[in-house]
């Protein structure tokens, strides 16, 4: 039996869930902009009613990006710090597959899966999956899109099997027409990703490679925009 811890802070929900084979318990409120007073006591009382030992964990699971900087570097933390005490490993799961693997769940006949969330400042943070086995599968990267930057979608006749989740395919940011042809493909109330699925994600993960659960030194955000940032400065000489 495994017993998991999972955190997710990375978008206007503060989502925690405690699952093993026995109980899943979560909490799934909308606290933006309150994650770092809320978090701590969420846990207390998510632990207290299940009866748990935080040093009886075998793993935290943290949403570890892309999504609010603050966010993401708050659930690294915490992870961190339960996992030191509980002397367990930490296992770091993307936003955007944690979302596409509720859309797994939700539509057993979906095959490739796009997952868009809002990063303001008019993008996207995008990837596409495909479904293998139960198991959305990352095709290329996550990355930080515009919507003009988007590949455009299969033909009609072709997007029977696509599905799209996230917040980002609610905005307003101008989306082809093709893209707007497909909005009605999107999975409903898959917004933002819960730490329930991310617990879900985490043990199938986990069931095809062990080493997917890391010492908590290793418990590190994502920044996609971070990294654009840093990937276009220009080189010493340049």
């Amino acid at each position: 039996m495994t017993r998991l811890l999972a955190i997710d802070t990375t978008g206007d929900y503060c989502s925690l869930a405690l699952k093993d084979d026995d109980c899943v318990l979560q909490c799934h409120q909308n606290l933006p902009r309150q994650h770092a007073r809320q978090v701590l006591p969420l846990l207390d009382q998510l632990f207290a009613e299940s009866g748990w030992a935080k040093t009886s964990l075998d793993a935290v699971v943290y949403g570890r990006g892309p999504g609010s900087f603050t966010g993401i570097r708050i659930a690294a933390g915490i992870a961190q710090g339960i996992a030191l005490g509980a002397d367990c490993g930490v296992i770091p799961v993307s936003t955007l597959q944690t979302l596409a693997m509720e859309a797994c769940a939700a539509d057993p006949d979906a095959r490739q899966l796009w997952v868009a969330l809002d990063a303001r400042m008019r993008e996207l943070y995008v990837a596409r999956y495909q479904v293998e086995q139960g198991l959305p599968v990352l095709q290329g990267e996550e990355s930080l899109q515009s919507p003009d930057q988007l590949p455009e979608p299969p033909a009609m006749e072709n997007r029977s099997a696509i599905r799209l989740a996230g917040n980002g395919w609610q905005t307003d940011y101008g989306f082809s027409d093709a893209w707007v042809a497909c909005l009605a493909q999107q999975a409903p109330g898959l917004m933002l990703p819960r730490a329930i699925w991310g617990a879900e994600l985490a043990l199938a993960l986990l069931q095809r490679d062990p080493t997917v659960s890391v010492a908590p030194e290793h418990a590190l955000p994502v920044y996609l925009r971070d990294k654009v940032t840093w990937d276009n400065k220009p080189k010493v000489g340049e």
